[in-house]
């Protein structure tokens, strides 16, 4: 869809891969201005370290990105940002794993993906020496898991008593699972909802319980 037929579509239209580097006006209008684009954006930022970033090539230094999300949150301030991040990039240092953790725990993203660096024929890092090991490549990965976990549990449990708008996605015998506009589906919270619902359908919400990765409600 174009962005002047946005409101034609149907609903729930998600913006997915949006480089913070190219953010611009017209995407932040339309997920102030659509009845039909959620408050919600996957913006990879790859990572925070400005030595990385320009490794990477990615177009902005770690001001750059904070100050596109802070642009973010301001016009629409209840938006979700889903990110994704690479630890063990070749030549990452303890200091510039420390700016990525640093920038988790500032940002507080409302989802969050980590991979850990691998070659790959034909990328800008493919000439750069892979000279962190796996395991350290996996500590750090389970390091910012852990933090997000903590801010998950934190968002989550702000959403108790709260009431939301939900679709349903599958129907179980005894519990349906469905999500709501602050969720991608397979990578983001679900939420289990008790009482009769249809697959495919909207329904209001209110959220009783949660954890990490789940909201638990009732219709």
């Amino acid at each position: 869809y174009a962005m002047d037929q946005m409101d034609n579509a149907p609903d729930w239209i998600r913006i997915h891969y949006a480089h913070p580097a190219h953010l611009s006006q017209r995407i932040i209008d339309a997920l102030v201005t659509s009845n039909r684009v959620c408050r919600y954006i996957d913006m990879p930022i790859q990572h925070a370290s400005d030595t990385l970033l320009k490794s990477m090539r990615r177009g902005l230094n770690q001001d750059g990105i904070r100050e596109r999300i802070q642009k973010l949150k301001a016009a629409v301030p209840e938006i979700r940002i889903r990110t994704t991040l690479i630890v063990g990039y070749p030549g990452e240092s303890e200091e510039d794993f420390k700016e990525l953790t640093d920038f988790v725990l500032e940002m507080k993203f409302d989802h969050l993906g980590v991979f850990t660096y691998s070659e790959e024929e034909g990328t800008i890092a493919a000439d750069l020496e892979d000279n962190i090991s796996r395991e350290l490549k996996d500590e750090r990965k389970a390091v910012i898991m852990d933090i997000q976990n903590n801010i998950n549990y934190e968002k989550n449990s702000a959403m108790v008593g709260k009431t939301q708008k939900v679709i349903i996605d599958e129907v179980g015998d005894t519990v349906a699972v469905g999500r709501t506009e602050y969720d991608s589906p397979e990578i983001d919270n679900i939420v289990r909802v008790d009482g009769k619902v249809s697959k495919g359908d909207f329904y209001n919400v209110k959220i009783n319980n949660f954890n990490e990765y789940e909201l638990i409600g009732s219709v």
